[in-house]
């Protein structure tokens, strides 16, 4: 039997793993935040400086270069990252086949820009695909071994990864705007970007790649599922895009995309940074299942906590949002927004379950879920589409994830044997405290008009974020300061009189 201080040995490595949920998630938020808070200033310039159909033309072209970059999409550093022990050759196999497949691309890409210009009859795609082709080299090219920042949770070098070369980017994306004020502000910022990136990644990190391929074979047996969650991904994404390029126009795609990245915004500024710190905690506890199921629960709440009512607060200030922050020409996409942030808030809170599946070793479980989804997607949206033009595309978007939400929770119930009251413990504050937001922010919207469109949006959001705060640690003090997001939060701010923690039932 294990001794006593062997047990408590492992119970305290379980609880340092538990809070470098919390710490990771709290740093890999910060890097996003910084860097998704540079992208919104740009975008907002951009969008008031550049016109629809600028974004339009890039939208499409960028869809084309992550087809073909779809083809190398094998997740190697994901593969590194769950592997217990990492050999020099499993890194430097990695490097190289990024590097080989980078030339294919830029090749690929070389060859079918005509052939891409031709189709959409507009022949300034083709040098804007020749510049991407250099762009993809560069990718090829970055240092592999940045990923044990992530292995090994140094969050805060993560954070400086990430966040120094897309301020560098920002400064010459927007100086390239004002100057040039077309298109090629949007592509020559890609491309600096990639240059930064890459060059940085060798800055950051001392190991220097080498030619290898010995370790392929081992890394692609994990990889080769990611490859096929990433073409499903490309399908539901980007083809969406192409299609609507097509079928409408580029400007009818501007507004398509820009609407998509304001309503991915709790996405990716919240749900992506929890995902990436928590899948490393998730492969240390692949052997233990009771912690494993404790962190997915954790993250879970924390999940809901930060992305349902920055969902639902883009939703109810849409109007005001759109024409406060990017202008007039841009207010008829204000329901295909509010359509996207919604269908975004039901995806965000199942996002996180992919990395269960992954951690574990079993990454065709999240294929065969994302698969799904691609195809309740397409059965809606190609007929909404063609009935109700771009609100159909939110149509379809919101409709596949309110069908998909359940499939995916019932999933993960099933594999973690996770009971539906513990469930529904990580999502009673959130939701009951979000649906409490949105009839306040309704309330001052149909009662309080002022004159000055900037103030009523500062009115609505402070509206939202006061009683979302005060209906959660409300239900959290009637709960019994249940372990959680709140708790973890309170109890770093040492509070003197903090209550301690309580893992009773729901009153």
């Amino acid at each position: 039997m294990p001794s006593s201080s062997g047990q408590d040995s492992q119970e305290q490595q379980n609880k340092h793993n538990q809070n470098k949920v919390y710490s990771g998630s709290v740093f890999m938020l910060i890097t996003r935040l910084s860097i998704k808070s540079l992208g919104i200033v740009s975008t907002i310039f951009l969008a008031r400086l550049l016109t629809p159909e600028d974004f339009g033309l890039v939208a499409i072209t960028v869809a084309i270069y992550a087809f073909i970059e779809l083809f190398g999409a094998l997740a190697l550093g994901t593969a590194l990252i769950q592997q217990k022990n990492n050999t020099p050759d499993d890194y430097n196999s990695a490097w190289t086949f990024n590097v080989l497949f980078g030339f294919v691309a830029a090749t690929c890409l070389v060859l079918i820009a005509p052939v891409v210009a031709n189709f959409y009859q507009d022949p300034r795609l083709q040098p804007v695909i020749y510049v991407l082709a250099f762009v993809s080299i560069l990718s090829g090219l970055h240092n592999i071994g940045v990923i044990d920042f992530r292995r090994n949770l140094n969050f805060r070098k993560e954070l400086q990864l990430q966040l120094v070369p897309k301020i560098i980017s920002f400064v010459i994306t927007l100086s390239l705007a004002f100057i040039l004020r077309n298109y090629w502000a949007l592509v020559f910022g890609v491309l600096c970007n990639q240059l930064v990136v890459t060059t940085y990644s060798f800055i950051m990190h001392p190991f220097r790649p080498g030619v290898c391929f010995k370790s392929f074979n081992k890394l692609f047996k994990f990889s080769r599922w990611l490859l096929l969650n990433n073409v499903v991904h490309f399908i539901n994404d980007k083809v969406s895009q192409l299609i609507v390029g097509k079928a409408l126009s580029p400007a009818a795609l501007g507004f398509f995309s820009l609407s998509k990245e304001i309503g991915q915004l709790p996405t990716s500024h919240m749900a992506v940074p929890i995902n990436i710190a928590t899948f490393p905690v998730y492969s240390r506890f692949q052997d233990n299942p009771v912690e494993l199921k404790k962190a997915y629960l954790n993250t879970a709440a924390l999940t809901a906590s930060l992305t349902i009512p920055s969902s639902i607060g883009i939703a109810l200030v849409a109007p005001l949002l759109v024409s406060v922050l990017l202008g007039e020409q841009w207010v008829s996409m204000v329901p295909l927004l509010q359509l996207l942030a919604l269908a975004n808030m039901f995806f965000s809170i199942t996002s996180n379950n992919s990395y269960i599946y992954l951690a574990a070793g079993k990454p065709h479980i999240s294929f065969i879920i994302n698969f799904s989804r691609l195809a309740v997607f397409f059965a809606l949206f190609i007929p909404l589409l063609d009935y109700n033009g771009l609100i159909g595309i939110g149509q379809a978007r919101l409709g596949s994830t309110l069908i998909m939400v359940l499939l995916v929770q019932a999933a993960i119930m099933r594999f973690l044997k996770l009971p539906l009251r513990d469930l529904l413990r990580a999502f009673i504050r959130p939701v009951a405290a979000g649906l409490t937001m949105a009839l306040a922010v309704w309330a001052v919207q149909s009662s309080v008009m002022l004159s000055i469109t900037l103030l009523q949006l500062l009115l609505e959001t402070l509206t939202g974020v006061v009683s979302y705060s005060l209906v959660t640690l409300l239900i959290w003090h009637l709960q019994g300061y249940p372990e959680g997001f709140e708790h973890n939060i309170f109890s770093r701010l040492r509070l003197k009189n903090f209550p301690p923690k309580s893992a009773g039932p729901l009153p």
